[in-house]
């Protein structure tokens, strides 16, 4: 049986309020120094491996322009550089940077910690449980979305989901 409108919204706005508290309650400081979704950038280009910057952004599934701001400043920090593409000298490729694998060990480290420590009353068994639900819902709305983008040639990040961030 569908899941209802009424479910439908529910769960969105659980969402929501799941990624508001998230944020708040397990970000590391140093994520505030960069832009919006700069560790989750990171993370996925540490997943990637090197790669040109239109490659990235679409297994981000953002706009080229966001992107690009994201690598200024991560670039800018130090956290990834840039490098000629050996297949193209006119091309660069981005890659993190020791510095930026660092950062993403701490952010994990921290982000690991808080979430022990905001789940203390929840057993193994629980939180496997909401591992699991989790997952099947990202994996229900990527498969949705690459059924529904695929005659929009807008590529769909399989790999990045796979991310550690």
């Amino acid at each position: 049986m569908a899941v209802s409108p009424d479910a439908a919204q529910g769960l969105i706005r659980e969402l929501f309020f799941v990624g508001r508290a998230i944020r708040s309650a397990l970000s590391h400081p140093e994520e505030g120094d960069l832009l919006p979704g700069g560790i989750g950038v990171l993370g996925s280009l540490e997943a990637k491996g090197p790669c040109r910057q239109v490659e990235l952004a679409g297994e981000l599934c953002i706009s080229q322009s966001t992107l690009s701001r994201h690598v200024a400043e991560l670039v800018s920090s130090g956290n990834i550089a840039r490098r000629a593409d050996p297949s193209d000298g006119r091309a660069s490729l981005v890659h993190v940077t020791d510095q930026g694998r660092d950062l993403l060990r701490r952010v994990r480290e921290t982000r690991a910690l808080g979430l022990q420590a905001a789940l203390a009353d929840w057993s193994e068994a629980e939180a496997e449980q909401a591992t699991a639900v989790v997952q099947k819902l990202r994996n229900s709305l990527a498969a949705f979305a690459h059924h529904t983008v695929a005659s929009e040639q807008r590529p769909v990040s399989t790999e990045s989901q796979e991310a550690d961030v």
